[in-house]
């Protein structure tokens, strides 16, 4: 497999909460192509179909430059997990930049100063 590239819609195999079962499900690459090729891990956020209550950006097949979704879903600021390249079973698409730009800045809100 390729090194995975920021703004990759990719297939991974995440374990459920108990660790004992896992579900392949889609994630977006949100590390930069120099951590991962130096890096045996990539940072990703997981993809839902269900509208998370806050922190999300919607994402579409609109939003891809290539490849496609098999519904419409939403990419979670607060699901960001390293995980193992290993742990990639497939890429199925990439983000266009503009919504790649999208992205980025919700993470950043995420963990921004909180001076309340």
């Amino acid at each position: 497999m390729t090194e995975p590239a920021q703004g990759s819609v990719v297939l991974v195999d995440f374990s459920y909460s108990n660790q004992i079962q896992s579900k392949v499900r889609p994630a977006l690459v949100v590390s930069n192509s120099r951590y991962n090729r130096i890096s045996r891990d990539v940072i990703v956020m997981k993809n839902t179909t269900r509208k998370p209550k806050m922190m999300a950006v919607s994402l579409t097949n609109a939003d891809l430059s290539t490849g496609s979704l098999d519904h419409p879903s939403f990419v979670q600021a607060d699901g960001i997990y390293a995980l193992e390249k290993d742990l990639i079973c497939d890429t199925i698409g990439i983000v266009q930049p503009e919504k790649m730009q999208e992205i980025c800045s919700l993470v950043s809100e995420l963990f921004s100063p909180d001076f309340d």
